[in-house]
C-alpha cells in the first residue's frame, strides 16, 4: 500500500510540474506578445527598387508585437504597390524588422504609336502594365497599328519567358507589331513571327536556332513551329 502511494504521489507530482511550465510558457508567451519591449520601432526595407515610401508600411507594423508581424501583414502594401510579389520578415529582436521585397519581373517595354503622344509602359510578368519613362534595359516593342487583340499581352509573356530559358542577350531584341504581324530584330537577325498567337511556341524554336548558330540574316515562321531560316 505504501508502495502505491508512493507512486501515486510521483505521478501527481509529474502532473503537476508539467502543468506548472506548461503555464510559466503560456504566461512568458502572453508578456512577450503585449511587452513594450518587443513592439516594433524601426523598420529597415531591402529592395531592389526605390520607389517604396517607408512610412506605408509602418502603418500595419509601428508598435506592434514583433511575434504577430509575418509577410501576410502586408497585404495592403501589396495592393498600393502591385509589383510587388512576395515579403518576407527577418526580425532583429527585440524591435526592429528587416522586410526583403521581391518584386514581378519587368519583360518588356510596350510603346503604343497608334495615338497623337506615344505612350510607353513596361509589361510585367505578372501582366501588370505601368506608365514608365524609363526602359531599364529591357528589349522594346513598338505598337505601329491597330487593333490589339485581346490577350496580346499573354503571349508577350510567353514569349519573353520563353527566351529568358536560352543563352541569348534580350535586350537587343525589338520587335515591331502593325496590327496584324509582328518583325522582330535581333543584332543582325530579322524575324517574321507573323500572327500574335503562339508565341511562347515560336520563341522556343527561335531561341533553340538563335542560341545554337550564328544566325545573321532572314528567319520567317511559316507556323507555330515551323521556320525558314537564310542565314
Amino acid at each position: 500500500m505504501e508502495n502505491e502511494f508512493s507512486i501515486r504521489e510521483k505521478n501527481s507530482l509529474k502532473s503537476f510540474l508539467i502543468f506548472a511550465f506548461l503555464l510559466l510558457v503560456l504566461l512568458f508567451i502572453g508578456f512577450s506578445i503585449n511587452s513594450s519591449y518587443f513592439k516594433v520601432k524601426s523598420i529597415e526595407i531591402n529592395s531592389m527598387s526605390s520607389k517604396y515610401n517607408i512610412t506605408d508600411f509602418y502603418i500595419d507594423t509601428l508598435n506592434k508585437s514583433i511575434w504577430l508581424i509575418n509577410g501576410d501583414t502586408f497585404i495592403n502594401n501589396r495592393v498600393k504597390y502591385p509589383t510587388i510579389e512576395n515579403v518576407t520578415v527577418a526580425k532583429e529582436y527585440p524591435d526592429k524588422i528587416i522586410l526583403n521585397i521581391t518584386e514581378y519581373e519587368e519583360l518588356i517595354v510596350v510603346t503604343d504609336l497608334r495615338g497623337t503622344i506615344p505612350r510607353r509602359t513596361i509589361l510585367y510578368k505578372n501582366g501588370l502594365e505601368i506608365v514608365s519613362a524609363d526602359i531599364n534595359n529591357l528589349p522594346i516593342i513598338s505598337i505601329l497599328n491597330g487593333p490589339v487583340q485581346p490577350g496580346f499581352n499573354g503571349e508577350l509573356i510567353s514569349m519573353m519567358m520563353t527566351l529568358k530559358n536560352y543563352e541569348l542577350d534580350l535586350s537587343t531584341f525589338a520587335f515591331n507589331y502593325d496590327g496584324q504581324n509582328i518583325v522582330g530584330e535581333y543584332r543582325e537577325t530579322t524575324i517574321d513571327f507573323g500572327p500574335s498567337i503562339d508565341l511562347g511556341i515560336k520563341a522556343a524554336a527561335l531561341g533553340s536556332l538563335l542560341e545554337n548558330s550564328n544566325c545573321s540574316g532572314e528567319i520567317k515562321f511559316i507556323g507555330s513551329e515551323e521556320l525558314i531560316a537564310n542565314c
